[in-house]
């Protein structure tokens, strides 16, 4: 819910109240502003030459090599919270009331290609099929303890059934957290609530995989992050985190030193998995999620997103604009602070020390200092 609300706030403070006519968002194609790169935004991504940003009312910039900044036209006005580039063709992006939308021409083009009137209908008869079997199965059992168990399990997916019968009657409000295309085919979009889906031809189906983690509380799911190796790591609230060894079709659940949420992850040029979510939290792995180690990055604000430099280095960045760069073979840890002291949710490296930043300000930079002295984390 934590993300969530960030996303909310950064919405509100970067365009104000709406117009009085009721629209459909879902529907509603992306205004064009005089200066989209000043929106609020929240997903940020690169490849090569090339970065994308997202964030309010469908707002997408791209910018490739020296040229300036441009809004592309995007078919739906919601808050796109992730940005996905898979190659040079194909691009996904995703966000609030369930849209995801695709561009098979570099970003000329866009076309919605899943919304939350769609989900609704994907996630409703997948609801009920498990609801019948555990009604199924507690009508067969004798075992008193495994009865109770089920009911358990039953009672949590009568709210969640609660919850899209609601949606029904109002509209879709579920919010995708997080995009991420393996390649062309195969890929993942993950939501609040505990949603998990899955495609593997390249987004004209998509299967509910919301069983496969183990979720009973129907925990918000934050960020998917991959390896070189093709693992698949889930990370959500609560401390929840699970493992797949194989493109998602089971998933383990890992033991983690931190109840809080997790935000984000990057891996490192090493392999090492690296984590990270409220008050400072950061954690790593190097043996892909079976232990972890807890590093200091004296800081207790809440760190959003991250990327892998060039040189190996690791920047996080989060809220009150904190910055905070990892030397991952010496594990020394500096903390900075943007000027602007607002909530950063993206960053990736332009080159050598300079960063681009998205957030409550929209587009930013920022210079890493080379004369200041790390701490070991």
């Amino acid at each position: 819910m934590i993300r969530i609300a960030v996303a909310t706030s950064v919405l509100l403070a970067s365009f104000g109240a709406q117009a009085a006519e009721p629209y459909d968002p879902i529907t509603t194609p992306a205004p064009q502003a005089v200066r989209a790169e000043h929106a609020a935004l929240v997903g940020l991504d690169q490849r090569g030459d090339q970065l994308l940003a997202s964030g309010v009312f469908g707002t997408v910039i791209e910018k490739e090599g020296e040229a300036s900044w441009q809004q592309l036209e995007i078919p739906t006005s919601v808050l796109l919270t992730s940005i996905d580039i898979v190659d040079e063709e194909h691009i996904w992006a995703a966000g609030h009331d369930g849209v995801i939308v695709q561009s098979t021409d570099g970003g000329k083009s866009w076309q919605r290609r899943l919304d939350g009137y769609q989900l609704l209908n994907l996630e409703y008869p997948w609801l009920q099929a498990k609801m019948t079997a555990l009604e199924a199965k507690i009508a067969e059992t004798d075992d008193a303890y495994e009865a109770e168990e089920l009911e358990f399990a039953l009672e949590e997916l009568g709210f969640l059934m609660s919850g899209l019968e609601i949606q029904f009657e109002v509209g879709p409000t579920k919010p995708f957290l997080d995009i991420h295309f393996l390649d062309r085919s195969t890929g993942f979009a993950i939501a609040a609530y505990g949603t998990l889906l899955k495609t593997t031809d390249g987004g004209d189906t998509w299967q509910v995989l919301n069983d496969k983690i183990e979720n009973p509380y129907g925990y918000h799911l934050n960020k998917i992050v991959s390896d070189q190796e093709q693992r698949l790591y889930v990370l959500g609230e609560y401390g929840l985190m699970s493992r797949s060894t194989d493109l998602g079709e089971s998933w383990d659940t890992l033991d983690t030193p931190y109840d809080g949420s997790f935000f984000g992850g990057v891996v490192d040029q090493n392999g090492t998995l690296w984590v990270f979510g409220l008050r400072g939290n950061i954690f790593s792995s190097s043996d892909h999620g079976e232990s972890f180690q807890g590093h200091f990055a004296n800081t207790n604000y809440n760190l959003n997103s991250g990327t892998v430099l060039d040189d190996g280095r690791i920047v996080l960045v989060g809220h009150s604009g904190v910055i905070v760069v990892i030397e991952p073979d010496t594990d020394t840890i500096t903390t900075h602070t943007h000027e602007s002291s607002v909530s950063i949710m993206g960053v990736r490296q332009l080159h050598g020390n300079e960063l681009i930043l998205v957030g409550r300000a929209g587009l930013q930079r920022f210079t890493i200092p080379t004369d200041v002295t790390g701490m070991k984390g």
